[in-house]
C-alpha cells in the first residue's frame, strides 16, 4: 500500500465513523454529567475528595482538578472536633 492509498483509506474511515464518533461523544457527555451529579452528592453528603478519588482509582488531586470546578455549590467536609464528637 502506497503513503496516498494509506491516508485515502484513513479518510474514507474517517468519513465512514463520523456518526458512530458523534454518539460516543454524546454519549460521553451524559456520563460525564452523570459522574458530575454523584459526585455533588457525594460532596454534599459529606463524603471526602479522597474517598472519591478512590471510588474513581485515581489521585485525590486528579478527582478535585477534573470535578471541583463543576460542582455548583461545593460542601467543605471537615473533620469533627472533639466537641463535636461527644
Amino acid at each position: 500500500m502506497t503513503k496516498d492509498e494509506a491516508l485515502s483509506d484513513l479518510a474514507a474511515h474517517r468519513t465512514n465513523t463520523a456518526p458512530e464518533r458523534a454518539q460516543l461523544e454524546r454519549e460521553k457527555q451524559r456520563l460525564d454529567a452523570l459522574d458530575i451529579e454523584h459526585v455533588a452528592a457525594c460532596r454534599n453528603a459529606g463524603v471526602t475528595w479522597q474517598a472519591i478519588a478512590d471510588v474513581f482509582g485515581v489521585a485525590q488531586e486528579t478527582v478535585i482538578k477534573k470535578y471541583k470546578p463543576k460542582l455548583t455549590t461545593e460542601t467543605r467536609v471537615r473533620p469533627k472536633t472533639s466537641k463535636e464528637a461527644t
